[in-house]
This record gives C-alpha cells, sequence and structure tokens, in this order.
C-alpha cells in the first residue's frame, strides 16, 4: 500500500516522476474545460478528504484533483466536530473505518504523527494533507514544481524561509525535496521565539545543508532567488499574548520588493493575514496565487502516483 506520509521519504527518481506527471495533468485540466472527452484514469475510485483543521486550498484542489480524474469524493470539512472523533474515535479507528469505503484517505489533522498513525492500519492509501506543524508533503511538491517552473531550475538557489519557521510544515516539507539538489542554501529569518527548534536544526546539519539563521530580513533581500513568507500560526500558540508579541515580526512592503533581483519570486503557501502588503500582488514576481494554481495539477499528479499510475 503505497502513502504519502512526508517527503523524506521521496527519492529523487520519484520526485521527478510525479513532477514530470504535472504538464499533463494541466493539459487533462485544459481538455475538460474546452469539452473534449478524454479517459479518466481514476474512473471508479473513491477519494475520502477528511479534515480535522480548517483548509481552503488544500481541500478544495484535492477534491478538484480527484474529480478531474475520474473519481468519487466523500469528505468530512470539519471532522473535529463533526465525526466520530467528537465522541473519543482514535485515529486508527477512523483509518480502518474509512478504509471499508474509500480507496483513498486525504487526511488534515492537528496532531503531529496522526498520519503515519492511521497509515499503519489503513487498507486505504493515504495522503497526508497536513498533520500539526509536522509534514504537508503535497504543499512541499507543489513549491517546487512552482520553483522549477518560475526558475527552470532546482539546484544553485538561494531561498529565505521568512516568518514562523519553528511551526512552518511547509518549510519542513520543500527543504527535504530541495536538498536533493545541489548547491542551495536556506535562509531561516524569524523572531527569536520562532527559530527552528533543535530537533530540526541536528536534521540539516546532519544532511550538510548550507543554513543560516537570522533575525532581520532586508540583508539577504538582494542575493535570494526565493521569497518563501509564511504565516506566524495563531492555531500553534498555547496562548494568545505571546501569539500578539510576534505576529508582526516580519510584513514584506513594496520597499522591500524593490530590493529582489528582477527574476526572485515571492512565495507563500497562503492563507495570508498581514504578512504580505496587498500592493505586492500586482509585482510579477509575486508567485503566490501562481502557486496555489499550481496545486491543482500537482495533486492530480501525485494522486495518480498514490495509485502507482
Amino acid at each position: 500500500m503505497r502513502h504519502i506520509l512526508h517527503t523524506n521519504q521521496l527519492k529523487k527518481e520519484d520526485v521527478e516522476h510525479i513532477l514530470s506527471a504535472v504538464p499533463k495533468m494541466k493539459e487533462l485540466c485544459d481538455n475538460l474545460r474546452s469539452g473534449t472527452r478524454i479517459e479518466r484514469p481514476l474512473e471508479g475510485k473513491i477519494i475520502a478528504c477528511v479534515f480535522f483543521e480548517p483548509s481552503t486550498r488544500t481541500r478544495l484542489s484535492f477534491e478538484t484533483a480527484s474529480l478531474r480524474l475520474g473519481a468519487k469524493v466523500i469528505s468530512a470539512e470539519n471532522a473535529r466536530d463533526n465525526s466520530s472523533a467528537q465522541k473519543g474515535e482514535t485515529i486508527e479507528d477512523t483509518g480502518r473505518t474509512l478504509s471499508c469505503y474509500a480507496d483513498a484517505i486525504v487526511m488534515r489533522h492537528y496532531e503531529m504523527g496522526s498520519a503515519e498513525k492511521m497509515a499503519k492500519v489503513a487498507t486505504a492509501h493515504v495522503v497526508n494533507a497536513g498533520d500539526g506543524a509536522n509534514q504537508h508533503p503535497s504543499q512541499g511538491l507543489l513549491d517546487l514544481y512552482t520553483i522549477q517552473k518560475e526558475h527552470g531550475r532546482l539546484d544553485n538557489l538561494k531561498v529565505s524561509f521568512v516568518g514562523d519557521v519553528l511551526n512552518s510544515r511547509t518549510l519542513r516539507s520543500l527543504v527535504p525535496l530541495l536538498i536533493l539538489y545541489p548547491n542551495n542554501k536556506f535562509y531561516f529569518i524569524s523572531p527569536k521565539e520562532l527559530k527552528l527548534d533543535d530537533e530540526y536544526r541536528k536534521f540539516l546539519q546532519d544532511n550538510n545543508v548550507d543554513f543560516v539563521e537570522l533575525d532581520e530580513l532586508n540583508g539577504t533581500l538582494p542575493e535570494v532567488d526565493v521569497l518563501y513568507m509564511t504565516r506566524v500560526q495563531k492555531e500553534r500558540f498555547a496562548n494568545v499574548a505571546d501569539y500578539e508579541k510576534v505576529k508582526d515580526s516580519f510584513i514584506l512592503i513594496p520597499e522591500h520588493v524593490a530590493k529582489l533581483k528582477g527574476d526572485a519570486i515571492i512565495m507563500h503557501p497562503l492563507p495570508r493575514i498581514n504578512e504580505i502588503d496587498a500592493e505586492i500582488d500586482g509585482d510579477s514576481r509575486a508567485a503566490y496565487f501562481r502557486q496555489a494554481q499550481n496545486g491543482l495539477y500537482v495533486r492530480m499528479a501525485l494522486l495518480l502516483y498514490v495509485f502507482g499510475l
């Protein structure tokens, strides 16, 4: 049974297999929109999308991806309150039950490691759509594809992650993919309260990753190829006072963007709150909505990979 639980599990050949299918997924969507009749490879399959945390892009793009590929979708949008989890059902029993109904389970959950717990007992494919502050592999893959599409390469890049690097599952999902390619350097820019934890720092050191931790944005702007902004995640804080203290630490404004290289790109997993000034949206380097669009095609390619197609 093929599960997608974290990007660390993917070898370079797996990643390139998935990425190579993405343009075909866009073509499939374009054909469907134009009314062209085509064979849809997941005809007859059922995908369960079960989200214990809120989501717009991930849930709806996975559901759209499933439908575009010909699968049917069953879903629980607010499973924390509107499923048997509210009665105390374990994640393992949820996985066993959903396996009775669906061929694959796409799950977002607030607990780190929840997807792995489900995958140990599920007889359906399990795709981790975000487990707390741990991993979000489809986001990592769509981010990687976006960088490749925008820059034409995945090596010799300087990438800055800005904001909540402590709790960023997007960071933890993208970095293992980018280190499959040579000569990439990373800047992790955050307030001291949201710096990398020791465990993740050790992972980077053990893998000989070239990285620098900073608490100031301006100095790196003229040299980065990818400026990846992240939201300070209120839901990861034990109390509101700690969140209020750091929530406005890094806000990207046009004066910052003016310092970027002409071919640099600005990324964000969305939703944004106030960390990117809306005036920046019109800049050609603002790639975050293109990034979101890529998510549909990448998730289509990922579902085919899960089913061995």
